[in-house]
């Protein structure tokens, strides 16, 4: 275990006293992307091995070399590393080997004629064991002398090539797998020295061999048969400059600077404060702005808003959010800073940081401590004082000095410069240093520095380095100074353990070969560096994560400062690196050429984007699941290659459409926390409209989700091409016309906007995203068509809503199919026609045929037929007078024993039709022979729900709001208002404790040997789900999918929540959105009833949708099926996500997979490991420890249940193809069974599936519907 020692008696970044040793949280695992003959290593300890071997050869004959680990083959000739001949007879292959891994191998010769043969060379079995991080090996061999073999080793950090030559572009014309070196930064980060700039540039000018190169070139010659690109197919780092390595904090804006001999006197300062409408925290600023004019003040006021006035010295995030803003604005010069008339030295400016800072790493501090869900309020508060410690300037000790930055004095008092130069140095910056500082000197201090070096010679060498020196100091002022001097400057490298110094040290040794190297730097380079400043950033991110103590030292709260500053600093270079190796994979070609890429080719972009992922995971965001998908990607790549096959590629595409969304998610909420301070300060500052309308945009641009997206979607482009998926996927096929307009979201202002130019005009609507759980009736009959861009599961209740409204709906999610088909035709009036095979096109209508009918689209003739709603739910809708009438006298009586109606007898008049659909199902279980199981269970009947109002003595003023609700005229807010009323009225009923316990015991009494295996009860307290059952819903033409609430995983002995879930089941009949689906369909409020059916709850592993007859064109012969992780709330509404899809031919058996699963997480009852912090040290052992349980620790209860992270990774439905048609298979048969038994009308079944201890299936079918 690697561990680093405490210095002193204290932890240096908290302040807390310190064990002798703890484990090395920044030390990153192991994590390979493997391919049969290749291991590409992007993290963790590996050391570099070169196998020599001397043999001559015929005309025609290669070696390779072939072992029992992935890298050489395993045992098999075709996949092993090919060697490389070089004078002397001497072939060569070079790798990287983790360390403490035994490798056996053997050479062979391989042929090019006669169909490849291979000859093994005789004897035993050569074999070597990497001992140490820190040692390379050369192994060289005889052909035919197995027992003559030498190692010799060599010190990691005293061969800065680290692994021998290899020529990726020569005699490649084989079978097998190149051997890839990543060179240095891609092994295991100790003991490497820094080299000097001219040892680095001999280094890498040396060209005796190419060093291999990674490349998505696919040997058509557009790398010229070198193994390096051409140049114009090249893009390296340059040399680092200030500009460069952050980004994210912008250009200078303000004045430029003007050199003065003397002082002059200060004008008056001009402005705009407006405050009309501000409140809060942007009209503190604007008017403490206005009486602050130098930067001492407006420092002074960032102070008290953030410190003083903050509660406990925790600033909010509005505080947070604006000032970040302010500081960005103040830094960059577009707002200016002016002399006050006063003279403070800059050691005043220091002791305001200080406070700052502190209450920055409190907030931090705070919200990172204990607790075990993910918490988005947390995760913004994170992410607005990190980005605010970058506006801060530095208070180390020399800065808070009561004579600070005297240097420049003496440099103005020299005698070896013009008198001319003397006085503009003096007045320039001297006095208006010392008495008034601001970023303008900076600017001003960076312009002299290129004065007096423009012309070399003209001024004395002493005193262009002592100017350079005061330069650097002044920078490290402004916290402004270049990466490695950040790094390394004070003696920072001296303070820290060897690991992390080595790791420090291994990053500027690699940056600065790729800097020598220019343009000559390669995509393994680029890779290489990004990998080191990615395990360097692990280490800090590392020490960060203790909160801070409040009796913390100076000096300890200085170390930090740079460690924080370094951990900023690192995301914004690896922000840099990361937009290289993007831009040299679209140079090279990349999005054309990966679909038929080997996963040697895939490794590399693949290890670029995990280490984004990581460094979005340093920052504390969303850590579980970035955590996950690291393990995903890594899974799917080791499994067999990416393009290999069209499952292989749609499953690792759903883990970099998973990818997407999270990024995105990212970025979502750097624009909720930046954009409206922005704009608000913006204007009433008076800056230009500009700067607030493009600030938070620019700092999404600037971050690393925004690479890591830009990766994302080139690589999902290219599995999505491989599988041959087109961006479109089509839920409701048809044809529609309209103006096309464009949607948050599908809500009541989804259709506002110009008026049309006839009453009749449809709209295509572009809706940016949607839960799933929306309804489209309300919209009216305008809405003609939908484009989502986002996946949605076709089985959702949107989904089954819009096939039943005739709405043609489409999903696109695709951003360059969005920007070039949809985006240009924003406002006009086009076609979108989408077929069944999911071609879909999207046209500039004529006026003619946009307006020839205004009716709305029409649906496949071979659609299932749906029933006349109004009519059918009308008849079914009838229930049972009578029996309502004797439910509510023995409620009354307290004959609860005749009030709760067994499942089993339930029938449609008395207990609405889901329930005597699952009584039908109880009898099919039955006598299924084992093919399915149903849970038991027990109904309040219809009439239950009156009683309960006339308990309460309510009844008058539950039937005068019914009045309302079926009055036509109370429409909009007002029906608004009434909803809620009736709701709060049921909601707030009291279900009298005897009628609970009926509830359960009658659920007991009739629980089965046969159910209680695969039930919640288990070694668990019984669990229920708690559903609706309505008059109104699973009918033939009205399914109300998703239309009324249900409850689940809540505890039978808890009577208080099985009331609370029954009266909120009650409430649920009087949704806005349940009142006007019934309208619509002609049903009368009054005539609506509802029972309320409590089961058992199976906790499924997995949950699924059955639609029997394939929705989109009703083929009765094709099965679609859904299935996702967990509870099927996830399934069926309110996740963003994908499901696995499948079609399955009734008549075979034949399955084909058309979606892989990606939802983030799934809803599974708790588990009995231990929690795992939210916030732990992203790669620490306690973080890593997710994965292993398939990621997470509980982020929001419902009921009994919790969300978790889903590793796909570890799903059966995803790693194993077997077991997952095997499982598709039954789910099908299942349905086909339901499905005739049902008189052959097509279902819309329910169902989970529990897998049991010895790998066998158990599935259960909770409800089926009509289709």
């Amino acid at each position: 275990m690697h561990t680093f020692r405490a210095r002193g008696p204290q932890c240096a970044m908290s302040g807390r006293r310190c064990q002798a040793q703890r484990p090395l949280a920044g030390r990153m695992r192991p994590s390979f992307y493997r391919v049969p003959s290749t291991v590409v290593l992007a993290f963790g300890n590996a050391v570099p091995v070169t196998i020599s071997m001397v043999c001559k050869v015929e005309y025609g004959e290669s070696l390779r070399v072939v072992g029992n680990q992935p890298f050489l083959g395993s045992w098999d000739p075709s996949k092993g590393a090919e060697m490389l001949w070089s004078d002397g007879n001497v072939w060569k292959a070079a790798t990287l080997v983790p360390v403490g891994v035994e490798v056996d191998f053997k050479v062979v010769r391989a042929k090019c004629a006669g169909g490849g043969a291979f000859i093994w060379e005789e004897g035993d079995n050569r074999s070597f064991k990497a001992l140490g991080p820190d040692y390379g090996l050369q192994v060289t061999c005889h052909w035919g002398r197995p027992h003559d073999m030498k190692i010799d080793t060599y010190r990691v950090h005293e061969e800065r090539q680290g692994l021998a030559p290899t020529d990726a572009g020569g005699n490649g014309a084989g079978n097998g797998n190149r051997v890839v070196a990543l060179s240095n930064g891609a092994g295991n980060g100790n003991g490497v020295v820094a080299p000097s700039r001219q040892e680095g540039g001999s280094r890498a000018s040396h060209s005796g061999s190419p060093v291999a190169s990674i490349s998505v070139d696919n040997g058509d010659g557009s790398n010229n048969g070198t193994g390096r690109s051409s140049p114009s197919a090249t893009m390296a780092v340059s040399r680092s400059s200030f500009e460069e390595e952050s980004v994210a904090r912008g250009a200078w804006v303000g004045a430029e600077p003007e050199f003065v001999r003397s002082r002059r006197k200060e004008e008056g300062r001009e402005g705009v404060w407006r405050t009309e409408g501000l409140s809060g925290v942007a009209l503190e600023l604007v008017r403490g702005d206005k009486e602050a004019s130098s930067w001492l003040k407006k420092l002074g006021l960032q102070k008290r808003l953030l410190v003083d006035e903050a509660t406990a010295c925790r600033p909010s995030l509005e505080a947070l959010s604006y000032l970040y803003v302010y500081a960005t604005w103040i830094n960059t010069g577009a707002l200016s800073c002016a002399e006050s008339g006063s003279h403070f030295r800059p050691n005043h400016h220091a002791n305001l940081a200080l406070a700052m800072f502190r209450s920055l790493e409190w907030v931090i501090g705070d919200v990172t401590r204990g607790g075990s869900s993910r918490n988005h309020a947390a995760e913004r508060l994170i992410l607005a004082a990190r980005r605010m410690h970058a506006r801060l300037p530095s208070f180390s000790g020399q800065f808070r000095a009561s004579t600070p930055l005297t240097r420049i004095r003496d440099i103005a008092h020299r005698n070896d410069i013009p008198k001319d130069l003397k006085d503009e140095i003096k007045h320039t910056l001297q006095n208006k240093l010392h008495r008034c500082a601001g970023p303008e000197d900076l600017v001003a201090t960076e312009a002299m520095l290129q004065r007096v070096t423009a012309v070399p010679g003209q001024y004395s060498e002493a005193f262009v380095a002592e100017f350079r020196t005061f330069t650097e100091e002044l920078r490290e002022f402004f916290n402004a100074s270049g990466l490695v001097e950040l790094l390394t400057g004070a003696g920072a490298l001296d303070a820290l353990d060897d690991a992390h110094a080595s790791a420090v040290r291994q990053l500027i040794s690699t940056k600065q070969r790729v800097e020598d190297l220019g343009s000559a730097a390669r995509l393994d380079d680029l890779m290489a560096l990004l990998t080191s400043a990615t395990q360097a950033r692990s280490f800090y991110a590392a020490g960060l994560v203790a909160g801070l103590r409040n009796d913390v030292t100076d000096e300890i709260l200085s170390m930090r400062q740079r460690w924080r500053l370094a951990d900023i600093r690192l995301e914004e270079y690896s922000f840099v690196v990361l937009s290289r190796i993007i831009g040299l994979l679209e140079e090279q070609g990349a999005a054309a050429k990966l679909p038929r890429a080997s996963n040697l080719q895939w490794a590399l972009p693949l290890a670029a984007l995990t280490s984004g992922l990581r460094h979005m995971g340093l920052s504390l965001f969303n850590t579980r699941e970035l955590m996950v998908l690291e393990n995903e990607l890594q899974k799917w790549h080791a499994a067999c290659p990416l393009v290999e096959t069209r499952d292989a590629a749609l499953r690792a595409k759903a883990s970099l459409e998973r990818t997407l969304r999270v990024a995105s998610e990212y970025s979502d909420m750097v624009a909720e926390v930046y954009g409206k301070p922005a704009a608000t300060l913006g204007c009433a500052l008076g800056l230009p409209e500009h700067m607030g309308a493009v600030f938070a945009e620019a700092e999404v641009r600037a971050s690393i989700a925004f690479q890591v997206s830009k990766l994302a979607a080139m690589l999902a482009r290219a599995l999505r091409t491989a599988a041959g998926q087109e961006p479109w996927d089509v839920l409701v096929p048809g044809e529609a016309s309209g103006v096309l307009r464009e949607a948050v979201q599908l809500d009541g202002t989804a259709l506002e906007g110009p008026s049309p130019s006839s009453g009749d005009e449809g709209v295509v609507l572009v809706v940016r995203r949607a839960d799933g759980d929306e309804e489209l009736g309300p919209l009216g009959s305008r809405l003609r068509g939908v484009v989502l861009l986002q996946e949605l599961p076709h089985l959702s209740h949107l989904g089954v809503r819009a096939r039943q409204d005739g709405v043609t709906f489409v999903t696109c999610d695709d951003d360059d199919t969005v920007s070039r088909v949809l985006r240009p035709l924003i406002g006009r009036r086009v076609t979108l026609s989408a077929a069944g095979d999911c071609t879909v096109t999207v046209k500039e209508a004529s006026a003619a045929r946009a307006g020839a009918s205004p009716s709305k689209t029409s649906r496949s003739s071979a659609a299932v037929p749906a029933a006349s709603a109004a009519p059918q739910a009308a008849d079914d809708a009838a229930l049972d007078a009578g029996s309502a009438r004797a439910v509510a006298a023995a409620a009354k009586a307290g004959r609860w024993a005749d009030v709760v109606v067994p499942l089993e007898r339930a029938v449609a008049a008395t207990c609405g039709s889901k329930s005597a659909k699952c009584a039908a199902l109880e009898k099919l279980a039955a006598g299924s022979g084992g093919m399915f199981l149903a849970p038991r269970g027990a109904v309040v009947p219809f009439g239950g729900l009156g009683a309960a109002v006339a308990a309460a003595g309510r009844a008058a003023e539950f039937e005068a709001l019914l009045a309302r609700l079926d009055d036509p005229g109370v429409d909009g807010a007002e029906l608004e208002t009434v909803c809620g009323e009736m709701r709060t009225l049921v909601s707030g009923l009291e279900v009298p404790t005897l009628l609970v316990q009926q509830i359960v015991e009658t659920i007991r009494d009739n629980q089965s040997s046969a159910t209680a295996p695969s039930s919640s009860a288990g070694n668990q307290s019984l669990l229920l789900a708690v559903r609706s059952s309505a008059n109104v819903e699973d009918l033939a033409g009205m399914s109300a999918a998703g239309l009324y609430d249900s409850v689940v995983g809540v505890p039978a002995d808890n009577a208080a929540a099985v009331g609370s879930a029954v009266s909120e089941v009650w409430a649920s009949l009087y949704t806005r959105r349940a009142v006007l689906s019934r309208r619509a369909a002609g049903v009368s409020q009054s005539s609506a009833h509802m029972a309320v059916l409590v089961m058992e709850m199976v906790a499924p592993d997995l949950s699924f949708v059955l639609h029997t007859a394939r929705p989109r064109d009703g083929n009765r012969e094709v099965l679609l099926a859904e299935v996702a992780p967990g509870q099927g709330e996830t399934l069926a509404s309110g996740t963003r996500g994908t499901p696995w899809r499948f079609e399955v031919t009734k008549s075979d058996g034949a399955v084909a997979t058309m979606a892989f699963a990606n939802f983030s997480t799934a809803l599974v009852l708790p588990s009995k490991g231990k929690s795992v912090a939210a916030f732990a040290s992203y790669g620490s052992g306690a973080a890593t420890a997710i994965a292993a349980t398939s990621g997470a620790s509980p982020r929001r209860r419902s009921g009994e249940l919790v969300e978790r992270e889903v590793d796909y990774g570890a799903q059966r439905m995803s790693a194993d193809g077997d077991w997952r048609k095997a499982t598709v298979r039954q789910m099908a048969a299942v349905g086909s069974y339901i499905e005739k038994a049902m008189d052959g009308v097509p279902q819309d079944i329910e169902g989970g599936v529990v897998v049991l201890s010895d790998g066998r299936v158990s599935l259960h079918i909770f409800q089926t519907r009509p289709q």
